[in-house]
């Protein structure tokens, strides 16, 4: 149990920095983070702050959707919520020191870097299965009410997020594009594919199963 703690928490932190260089890169962040970030922008709060609220509201989300199918464990995502939420804002405090001169060349190494440490960070932490960050409990919660494959809803549910934090900034922020530009595409295909392959490299070194998909 003390190894699964580790990794969680271990893997929420590389996530956390997979977000901070998504959005230092200046190509927008990731779908799951983009109405936390336009959020951010619109109210001047903190990152992990909008954050937390955002994701506090999906849990809530999910009552909604569940109701009487909504199992007492699901409150713990409140717990990877604080944590990743903390996470977020000290990882964009430590990744300001990191060199950016705005170039399109840096620009596209943060991005590739954010994409990497988002996808290994998931690796770590989702085979233990303690608990899951609320976006894949909504998506989940979802799926299981209308009995539509995951990935399915999964598409769905990143489009109207990324679609609802354009709106957002379009409404409320001087520019549409603050928390959502080319960066948030490429990381809604390539996060994917490259936890693909280093799933695909961790069997093959060591043999083992990752279990990144639990019953």
């Amino acid at each position: 149990m003390f190894k699964r703690i580790c990794m969680f928490v271990g893997g929420l932190f590389i996530m956390s920095f997979g977000v901070a260089f998504s959005i230092v890169s200046t190509l927008g962040t990731t779908p799951i983070s983009s109405i936390a970030y336009a959020l951010a922008l619109i109210t001047n709060l903190s990152v992990g702050t909008t954050t937390f609220i955002f994701n506090a509201a999906l849990i809530l989300i999910q009552f909604l959707i569940l109701r009487s199918r909504f199992h007492k464990k699901r409150i713990l995502q409140l717990i990877s919520t604080f944590v990743f939420s903390y996470f977020i804002d000290l990882a964009l405090y430590i990744v300001s020191f990191v060199p950016f001169d705005g170039s399109v060349l840096m620009m596209v190494l943060f991005l590739a870097i954010s994409i990497f440490l988002l996808a290994l960070g998931i690796f770590i932490y989702m085979p233990t299965n303690i608990a899951p960050l609320p976006g894949e409990g909504c998506v989940e919660a979802i799926a299981i009410v209308t009995n539509w494959r995951f990935s399915t809803v999964k598409i769905a549910f990143d489009t109207t997020v990324v679609t609802t934090a354009l709106i957002m900034c379009g409404l409320w922020y001087t520019d549409v594009f603050g928390a959502v530009y080319i960066g948030t595409i490429v990381s809604a295909f390539m996060v994917g594919f490259t936890l693909r392959q280093i799933s695909n490299a961790y069997v093959h070194i060591t043999g083992n199963d990752a279990r990144l998909v639990h019953e």
